[in-house]
């Protein structure tokens, strides 16, 4: 399906049109899902968006309880997925989730087998950090033989015993190797799969939690915004910057910061991370619910000391703007786009300001908010009504 802006900017006519036909068919599939019928219901619902597929699962149990899920294929449907989510009635008589829940062990296990025809039971376990705060997880195949179905196999089983949502957020990718089959007794050998004192794949959730809270442990406990109302400069001259030089995209186009030359940041591996294509989420960077989002415009027609200059003043001017809300993060120089980062602990808020503030400061026409976040990546707001970033 098409690609489609669902929550912030003003929306063009076309797609809001796009919008309204997206909530009117969701309507409609939740209104056959509540009569019972399911095929009809994933028909209208999966015909929204390829992205986008409807669940239908029975708890086990005699007389267990439907419950329906939006599974979404790509991080950058998730608003959409919300959306959709959103029409269904008070009264559907199911439970709802925005992606699939996470399963026990016994039945993603089962569910694997049956899919894949790969046996997971006994496989072993590592999970280390990747860049970006992303898990990198390795399952040992016992008597494996390093097939591609063992790799989707392993994937699948990842995902489903965390659920959608907390893998799309956390594990970058996950890798099946060939292990020692064993007998009763256990085998651990270290040029195999998953190696010496490696786990067993029953301790996946828990190291993966343990995982995920040391990361957020190591993060500032307290909002940047809060930080910098304490210290108006405790940010910008903070040792904690990081000076990056960056290879510009062959087309050098700045939506995606493609364009980048030069850039400094306090966060320079979400940086690197939204640069280098890999799975974003404001949620591994904060531990105070902050959002991060940056400003572009166009500004490559002036010299080199007026372009440093003008984003100065602008960087300061919405800094102060910011106070309480947010703060700048980062600052970057492209090729023909300039660009400033923020942290934002209220999401709504901070966008409204930043917007009103970058119009009073006569930023050029050719200016756009965007997100780190992967799962809005479609999204993006212009400082100017009649400018356009791209509607793909």
């Amino acid at each position: 399906g098409a690609l489609m802006r669902v929550r912030f900017g003003e929306l063009s006519e076309r797609v809001l049109a796009e919008r309204e036909a997206a909530r009117e068919r969701a309507e409609a599939a939740w209104r056959e899902l509540g009569r019972g019928d399911v095929a009809r219901a994933r028909q209208l619902m999966n015909g929204i968006d390829a992205r986008v597929a409807l669940l239908v699962e029975r708890t086990p149990g005699p007389g267990g309880a439907a419950c329906a899920a939006l599974s979404v294929d790509d991080s950058s449907a998730w608003p959409l997925a919300e959306l959709l989510l959103q029409q269904a009635p008070a009264d559907i008589g199911c439970a709802l989730s925005l992606g699939r829940a996470a399963l026990p062990l016994a039945d993603a296990l089962t569910e694997i087998e049956v899919a894949h025809g790969v046996a997971l039971g006994r496989a072993t376990l590592r999970v280390g950090f990747a860049r970006g705060h992303l898990l990198e997880v390795t399952l040992g195949v016992p008597g494996g033989s390093g097939a591609e179905i063992e790799e989707i196999a392993a994937e699948n089983l990842v995902r489903a015993l965390l659920g959608q949502r907390v893998f799309e957020t956390w594990i970058g990718v996950v890798h099946a190797a060939p292990a020692p089959r064993g007998g009763s007794l256990r085998v651990l050998d270290p040029g195999a799969g998953a190696g010496a004192g490696a786990l067993g794949i029953a301790e996946l959730v828990a190291t993966v939690e343990a995982a995920t809270r040391g990361a957020l442990l190591g993060l500032p406990e307290r909002a940047r915004a809060e930080l910098a109302l304490r210290d108006a400069h405790a940010l910008e001259h903070s040792a904690d910057w990081t000076l990056l030089e960056v290879e510009p995209f062959a087309d050098a186009e700045p939506d995606r910061k493609h364009d980048l030359l030069l850039a400094a940041s306090a966060t320079p591996e979400l940086l690197r991370c939204f640069m280098e294509g890999q799975p974003c989420s404001s949620r591994r960077f904060s531990r105070a619910g902050e959002r991060f989002v940056f400003l572009s415009y166009a500004d490559g027609r002036g010299g080199l000391e007026q372009r440093l200059a003008e984003r100065a003043r602008l960087e300061a001017a919405l800094a102060i703007t910011l106070q309480g809300v947010g703060c700048v993060t980062g600052v970057g120089l492209g090729v023909h786009t300039s660009y400033l980062d923020f942290a934002l602990c209220d999401l709504e808020t901070g966008l409204t300001r930043l917007v009103t503030s970058a119009r009073q400061l006569g930023v050029p026409r050719h200016s756009f908010i965007q997100f780190f976040d992967s799962e809005l990546s479609e999204e993006w707001l212009s400082i100017w009504p009649d400018s356009r970033l791209s509607e793909r």
